[in-house]
């Protein structure tokens, strides 16, 4: 055993993944490396409008998250004050984040009128902290329409009583669709009267949050023409008022993205997608509610195998934080020597207790990319020379050059100018027996640094054939030789990004999860199109498999997944929406900006959008319509996979494409409900023939959605 301790114990199955803590505190660093800076930002709540005495609509919400990486940050204490107005904190004043980051309060507002801020701050850090504005307010009434019948365009007078004087404040439907307040006094609003509307009765509503008036009668006469899409033209409606509205002509078929481009990775946000047909009768809306309250909390179904990379990758961040950097180049590799075969080697393994594993290994073969060693505890029976002439065949001559060609160059600290691949039971023992899964092998980026337990050398870990389970449940020799190959060009993708990005460029900070991710699930696909490429489709089918079947998750539910994941975890939905994304920016651009994102300083979106030239939101917007209209060939949708048909990528036997829109638009419809950030929910919109259907997004209760969702809505003619 290396002489870094373990100070903690499992107690249970996967409890052991927290004893990996410890190794933040090895090495020749200090026992308690320095804090890393922290930001707090809003994550839901800002901006509610409540009655005196009444609590808040929603709680108010705050992520904290490193700020060099944006990584969220569990168990920090947030303390939640109020800074101004009449107010009180019905929660514990005092909230730790969860897994997501984030930490929430409840607000009752007190007897006082007016604006009342709350403060949520940090309790070891006061001076990072966001700020909550709400406003006491009586409910809206409503008593008189100025005109019985307007045009779409016109304005029209309110009159009623305890309207804001803030013109934005207050909120005017018409039927749903919101019209723009160009005045307000407490007694009238001066309201412009949608041009999307069609020429039908609606009802008009106003209110103040979540506090509506009763409803009056209005007789709209149509003021705006249909928009006019061509099949496969699109546009997208971006207004965090949401006033602005379509109106979509009958005889086609509409694609209807609802999306929230937030980059605040736990937050949610409020929808409400209204279409009012022109053949419709009039609606009593009331009070637009949300039908789903929060957003599905993300899965926590994860294999084994990703569970443990996962902490490993956490692991490692906190180890590059508090890395002494050796200056602008590289650190230095060791003298030039080639492994003989049969030579016995040293090396220290990381261990289900979080501690390392002293093994003696023997070299039993060199190849031209990589050098085997078995370690000499391994079960008898084990490989064969021809399996893993087998494996170093495929590692030589499709694994290594394809990683290499996309994402980068690995380093060569230990001088041998190869990979060492070392199948040991250490790592069958870090699956506990009777697992429903298996940890079949990882690469750790503490190998590649001055650290207690490195082995200061470019080293994958594997499992070893054990038939009769004498370290965890058995593994056939045919169960290993199937499982290794995947997961050794998943690896060897994290392997090459960390030299890039930290060896090579010095980065303060490993790059955000969920792209780290989609970066080595795209080596898993480049390796399977490498086999295509030759027609072996068994290798496909073990290179791709894991991605698909992540995938077809994501698309059965894409509002309900985060793109920028919303737990440090990633569910398996969120690892298939990121590489789905990834492949999607690879399949565009081509060329290297696979390799320009492994090999850059900059975090996640921001990585993103500086080696594509565009903007986040434009980014989305576009991958999000290409997951369901038709790609490759000779598409008439610009914005789809160039060259990838996701259909048939995807396809199972007998399973249809996961991603199934709901139908609306052969009435009034109006859908709410939640989005994480950087999701979106998908409609088929097709309005009566000879009719039309006018669409507007907005937010919680009808309002709008604010900026910091940057909600968006994309409608796409399909047919």
């Amino acid at each position: 055993m290396s002489a870094c301790a373990s100070i903690w114990r499992a107690t249970g199955p996967l409890a052991w993944l927290g004893a990996l803590v410890v190794l933040t505190a090895c090495g020749d660093g200090p026992v308690e490396p320095g804090t890393p800076r922290l930001e707090v930002v809003a994550a839901g709540g800002d901006v509610q409008f409540g009655e005196a005495g009444h609590e808040l609509a929603a709680p108010l919400a705050v992520q904290v998250r490193r700020a060099d990486s944006g990584t969220p940050q569990e168990g920090v204490a947030v303390v939640w004050s109020v800074a101004e107005g009449s107010a009180t904190v019905l929660t514990e004043s005092v909230a730790v984040t969860d897994s997501t980051g984030v930490a929430q309060a409840r607000i009752r507002l007190g007897t006082s009128p007016g604006s009342v801020q709350i403060r949520a701050a940090l309790e070891d850090q006061a001076e990072v902290s966001a700020l909550f504005t709400a406003f006491v307010v009586v409910r809206p009434q409503l008593t008189a329409i100025s005109v019985p019948t307007a045009g779409g365009g016109d304005t029209v007078d309110v009159v009623g009583a305890n309207f804001s004087p803030v013109a934005e404040h207050n909120v005017v439907l018409f039927s749903g669709i919101r019209g723009e307040v160009v005045s307000a006094s407490a007694e009238a609003l001066t309201v412009e009267v949608p041009r999307c509307l069609p020429t039908r009765d609606v009802q008009v509503t106003a209110q103040l949050g979540s506090l509506v008036s009763g409803p009056l009668p209005l007789s709209v006469t149509s003021g705006g023409q249909a928009v006019s899409l061509n099949q496969g033209g699109w546009l997208d409606v971006d207004d965090p008022q949401g006033i602005t509205c379509l109106r979509l002509a009958g005889g086609a078929g509409y694609l209807a993205v609802a999306q929230s481009a937030s980059t605040v990775a736990a937050a949610q946000h409020h929808f409400v997608l209204r279409g009012l047909s022109a053949s419709g009768a009039a609606a009593g809306m009331g009070p637009i509610g949300v039908t789903r309250g929060e957003a599905a909390p993300p899965s926590a179904e994860l294999s084994l195998q990703e569970l443990f990379e996962s902490e490993l990758r956490v692991r490692e961040a906190e180890l590059v934080r508090s890395w002494t950097r050796p200056g602008a180049t590289p650190p230095a590799r060791a003298p030039m020597r080639v492994p003989q075969v049969g030579e016995r080697k040293t090396f220290q393994v990381l261990n289900a207790s979080g501690e390392f594993t002293e093994v003696q290994a023997v070299a039993r073969l060199v190849s031209d990319q990589a050098a085997l060693y078995v370690d000499e505890a391994a079960p008898g029976g084990g490989f064969t020379a021809s399996d893993l002439e087998s494996l170093a065949r495929e590692f030589d001559q499709i694994i290594h050059p394809t990683v290499t060609a996309n994402l980068g160059e690995a380093s060569d600290l230990d001088g041998n100018e190869r990979v060492v691949i070392l199948f040991t039971p250490v790592v069958n023992a870090l699956t506990y027996p009777g697992a429903p899964g298996v940890i079949g092998g990882f690469f750790y980026g503490l190998d590649l640094l001055d650290r207690e337990g490195s082995n200061r050398a470019e080293i994958f870990y594997a499992l070893v054939p054990d038939p009769d389970g004498a370290y965890s449940d058995p593994r056939s020799k045919d169960f290993v030789l199937e499982v290794t190959p995947a997961i050794l060009a998943h690896e060897f993708g994290h392997m090459v990004h960390f030299n890039e990005r930290i060896l090579k460029l010095g980065a303060e900070a490993l790059e955000a999860q969920w792209l780290s991710e989609g970066l080595a699930q795209m080596a898993e696909e480049l390796v399977a199109r490498a086999f295509e490429a030759v027609g072996d489709t068994e290798g496909v089918e073990r290179f791709r498999k894991g991605n698909r079947v992540r995938a077809r998750r994501y698309l059965t539910s894409t509002s309900g997944v985060s793109l920028i994941w919303v737990s440090g975890s990633g569910s398996l939905e969120e690892r298939g929406a990121g590489w789905l994304f990834t492949l999607y920016l690879w399949d565009h651009v081509g060329g290297d900006v696979l390799r320009r994102m492994t090999a850059s300083t900059r975090t996640g979106v921001d990585n993103v959008t500086a080696q594509m030239g565009r903007a986040w939101r434009e980014l989305l917007a576009d991958w999000l319509a290409a997951l369901f209209v038709e790609g490759g060939g000779a598409s008439p949708f610009g914005f789809a996979y160039p060259t990838v048909d996701l259909r048939t990528l995807l396809a199972t036997s007998g399973g249809a494409y996961p991603l199934v829109p709901e139908m609306l638009g052969s009435a009034d419809f109006t859908r709410a409900g939640v989005l994480w950030s950087s999701s979106g929910e998908h409609y088929i919109v097709v309005p009566p023939a000879g009719g039309s259907v006018s669409v507007r997004l907005g937010g919680a209760h009808g309002g709008g959605t604010g900026e910091g969702a940057a909600t968006r809505l994309r409608i796409v003619r399909l047919f």
